[in-house]
């Protein structure tokens, strides 16, 4: 197994736990600690960092390849292809397991993953459920639905962030690797000579998918305060029927309501960004696509993350965006949408 730890703080799953247990850990890399980070970001969402342990993966013929981000709260993983398993990947993977323990079981995730891993988990038994961007919120709401009587097993986002009720919903990467490998490890037990990548290899992807970043144009104190207005005409715009083809998406008992994927009991939390996310179809009302509208809670900008099943898809969808929503509601004076063009 090799551990690349980006010089965070992830070392000692190497000296104390793989190692304790008779793991070759031969060829990991950037154990040691070291608040410079001279090797690449300690990040599983970062290319680099992947495209390191992928290369160490293959040159020791190892078995696993982990990565984790600085204070092990977050972890990816390679399998023994040199497939980096990040994203939605690592969630599809993550359900695999737990749904193989806990067949039924809900699983939360944030409203930018895929259609294609709502199917990936659908088909194996489990419900999908999306909510807001924020891994506190996707978490939040796993121990509400929990509380509620809804079996909810696991809650990840996208980054990497996730928790596992067996686990006191704690937000923790290593026992998220911890479960990756015991399922490698029966796998070898039953005769499997499959790496763990294998669990995902009926995960389609989806033909394309963008994220877009604009700048609130404001003095810093407003900028909050602009970019809720620019999300509620988004929201508006497409309630008004003014983005043809354009709807607010749903998902079970949750709803776009509010500024976000709320919950449908009467225990609804604090939104702490306002977001929203529609499908999209074309003239032959058939779905190409989403739009995920969202602001930061950190930065003065907007996130748009989307995706499409169909070529060309995203850049439909971005120019109906700019034309019909920005520039024709007024809102493109409120934001820099350069990249947008």
């Amino acid at each position: 197994i090799i551990v690349n730890a980006g010089n965070g703080s992830g070392g000692f799953f190497t000296w104390d736990v793989l190692d304790q247990l008779g793991a070759d850990t031969f060829g990991s890399l950037h154990l040691n600690p070291d608040g410079m980070f001279p090797n690449h970001i300690p990040n599983p969402e970062d290319k680099t960092a992947m495209a390191l342990t992928r290369a160490a993966v293959l040159e020791n013929t190892a078995d696993l390849g982990i990565v984790f981000d600085t204070d092990v709260d977050r972890s990816g993983v390679v399998d023994n292809n040199g497939n980096p398993i990040n994203g939605d990947k690592l969630i599809a993977l993550m359900s695999a397991v737990v749904l193989k323990e806990h067949p039924g079981t809900t699983i939360v995730t944030d409203a930018r993953t895929s259609m294609e891993l709502t199917r990936f988990i659908t088909d194996r038994g489990g419900h999908h459920c999306l909510y807001r961007v924020g891994y506190r919120n996707v978490i939040d709401k796993g121990v509400h639905l929990n509380q509620d009587g809804v079996e909810t097993h696991l809650m990840m986002e996208t980054s990497g962030h996730g928790a596992l009720k067996e686990n006191y919903f704690l937000d923790d990467g290593a026992y998220m690797v911890v479960k990756i490998i015991i399922e490698m490890v029966r796998m070898r037990l039953e005769g499997s000579d499959e790496g763990i990548g294998s669990l995902i290899k009926d995960l389609e992807e989806p033909l394309e998918s963008i994220e877009l970043r604009m700048n609130i144009i404001s003095e810093p104190k407003y900028a909050k305060a602009r970019g809720r207005e620019v999300i509620e005409a988004f929201r508006s715009y497409i309630e008004e029927g003014q983005l043809k083809g354009w709807e607010l998406d749903a998902c079970g008992d949750c709803w776009v309501s509010e500024g976000c994927l709320v919950d449908s009991n009467d225990s609804t939390a604090a939104i702490d960004a306002h977001m929203y996310r529609a499908k999209v179809s074309n003239e032959k009302n058939e779905e190409i696509g989403w739009v995920h509208i969202r602001q930061s809670i950190h930065n003065p900008n907007i996130a748009i993350n989307m995706q499409s099943s169909v070529p060309g898809g995203c850049q439909l969808m971005t120019k109906v965006f700019r034309d019909k929503f920005l520039l024709a509601s007024g809102m493109g004076k409120t934001l820099d949408f350069s990249q947008v063009d």
